[in-house]
């Protein structure tokens, strides 16, 4: 890099690279590189490859921000340079390819130690840069979703049954804290880091995923069968990890390594999860990222050791899943929507693992919630049908869950008769869980957040008439120690009035949301309330 000062360009180019979620401005802030760095990387070993080339840094720019895709020569220049392979630019189209963020291993075994592979790629690099890990695209998310169908189809077949999940205590559907039913789970997710599927049989079966979409919204027109769910394919790729492998010696504490796993543990970190959850509730995901991460490594740590019993496996893996699902919507709830998406698709291969299919649909559901938040509203809908396919059986809040988050995405590519279809599915499993009890970590869904998320779609639809009551119900019956959700409701709320013409009622809502917004931490409640203020300076 040039030494001496920086000029006013080139702060203002640092300045526009720190903003850029492009894989490229990633790899770029990992090795401290300016744009012109980068031109005159790829110059030098376009040299060596025996193509002259200027080092231009506006091309590099245009390939960030106008979404120009590189020449070829540029290419092959740049993958010598991070140290690629030159047949991972015909396998994988530009910019999937890059070394984004570390990414998520290919290939990984339906394993525990497959899961733990998976968790220690997250942790690893879930400190780097949260803010700037690009989102997957959609064509990625498409292959998690294939890879978890197609693993569902090939367990049927086999026959088989999972080879991680171990006892449930007190029975196949016991409930306990922080953790969901002992129902076996749906296989989990592939591919976290946005790669493309490589393996051969993976590209086969893509063929068949665009059947997927729609499956779900099928289902919520007629009826929703409680079909039984596929088990888990048998291992099909040599493993990858051990308990011994999937932690270098530095990654695990030794005197947590050295810990006895025993049930009081177990019951300590469940019951510490579901604390978290709460606190979560009152004072947003900022205040609790850092502490669901801190147990994600306790518990990897706790994994580590490999020598507790298999009923204890089997919890510990569901605590993580049930951290990382934590991990995943305060990550969303601060804005980190790579690292959201990172945090819910680790979860899926940890609740597979654990034979967890309740928590497994609330990962889906909370891909599909991150999504619509993020602006990807197809995204949305594809996790939000896998999350339905993966409720069968389920208990009825579960799949109520599962109807709504449904609801919220086909409200956000504007699906008015599939929204409304799957808010009533939701309306009619929620009445059922009044006689059957669903997970413990499903406290927070009720009638109150149903009518809330019911609202939200009839908003997004642009019905505020038919949202304003919804969301008024909301709040009045709403929990108070829900400091955050009653700040994004009461914000919404009032958006509701406003373009309902209570402008006066508007305003009084919108200070009630302003009081409750310095009560808890959340940059969604900021971007909420900025939205309502334009509103509402512009009725004046």
């Amino acid at each position: 890099m040039d030494g001496g000062s920086v000029t006013g360009a080139d702060a203002e180019e640092r300045q526009s690279a720190a903003a850029s979620t492009h894989p490229l401005a990633y790899v770029r802030r990992r090795h401290g590189w300016s744009y012109q760095d980068l031109a005159r990387v790829i110059a030098d070993n376009a040299r060596i490859l025996g193509v002259p080339m200027a080092a231009r840094r506006e091309k590099v720019w245009r390939w960030e921000h106008w979404g120009v895709v590189p020449e070829a020569d540029s290419q092959r220049a740049l993958a010598r340079a991070l140290g690629i392979p030159a047949r991972e630019l015909e396998l994988r189209p530009w910019p999937r390819w890059l070394p984004a963020h570390g990414g998520m291993p290919d290939g990984l075994p339906w394993t525990t130690e497959g899961s733990l592979t998976a968790l220690t790629a997250l942790l690893d690099n879930g400190a780097a840069d949260p803010r700037g890990y690009p989102i997957a695209d959609e064509q990625a998310l498409l292959d998690a979703i294939a890879d978890w169908d197609a693993a569902g189809a090939e367990g049927t077949a086999a026959g088989s049954a999972s080879p991680s999940a171990g006892p449930v205590p007190g029975g196949t559907t016991g409930v306990r804290a922080g953790g969901g039913t002992g129902t076996a789970a749906h296989p989990a997710g592939a591919n976290p880091g946005g790669r493309a599927v490589t393996d051969p049989a993976k590209a086969a079966r893509r063929t068949g995923k665009g059947a997927a979409r729609g499956t779900a919204s099928a289902a919520v027109t007629g009826h929703w069968e409680d079909e039984a769910m596929p088990a888990p394919r048998p291992e099909r790729v040599p493993r990858q990890a051990t308990a011994a492998t999937a932690f270098p010696d530095n990654a695990v504490d030794t005197t947590l390594a050295a810990a006895v796993v025993d049930r009081p543990v177990i019951e300590w970190l469940e019951a510490g999860v579901l604390g978290l959850r709460k606190l979560d509730d009152r004072l947003g995901g900022a205040s609790v990222r850092h502490r669901v991460e801190a147990d994600l490594r306790m518990v990897r740590g706790l994994l580590h050791r490999g020598q507790h019993e298999r009923a204890h496996e089997g919890r510990l893996l569901r605590v993580a899943a049930d951290l990382a699902q934590l991990g995943g919507w305060a990550a969303t709830d601060t804005g980190r929507h790579g690292a959201a998406q990172r945090h819910y698709l680790t979860g899926l291969r940890l609740a597979h693992s654990a034979g967890d299919r309740p928590l497994a649909v609330a990962l889906w559901g909370g891909l599909a919630l991150h999504a619509v938040i993020a602006g990807r509203p197809r995204d949305a809908v594809a996790a939000a049908e896998a999350g339905v396919r993966a409720a069968g059986g389920a208990p009825p809040a579960v799949r109520a869950l599962a109807a709504s988050r449904l609801s919220r995405a086909h409200a956000a590519v504007g699906a008015d008769g599939p929204s409304r279809r799957a808010v009533a599915e939701a309306e009619r499993q929620l009445d059922l869980a009044e006689r059957e009890s669903g997970p413990s970590w499903l406290y927070w869904f009720d009638t109150a957040e149903l009518a809330a998320q019911s609202g939200q779609s009839l908003l997004d639809l642009g019905h505020a008439h038919e949202a304003r009551p919804l969301l008024e119900q909301a709040l009045a019956m709403q929990d108070a120690s829900y400091v955050r959700d009653r700040c994004l409701y009461s914000a919404r709320a009032a958006t509701a009035r406003a373009l309902t013409g209570d402008l006066e009622g508007a305003r009084s809502l919108g200070r009630e949301a302003a009081r409750l917004s310095r009560l808890c931490g959340s940059p969604r409640i900021a971007d909420t309330l900025d939205a309502l203020k334009v509103r509402l300076d512009a009725a004046r």
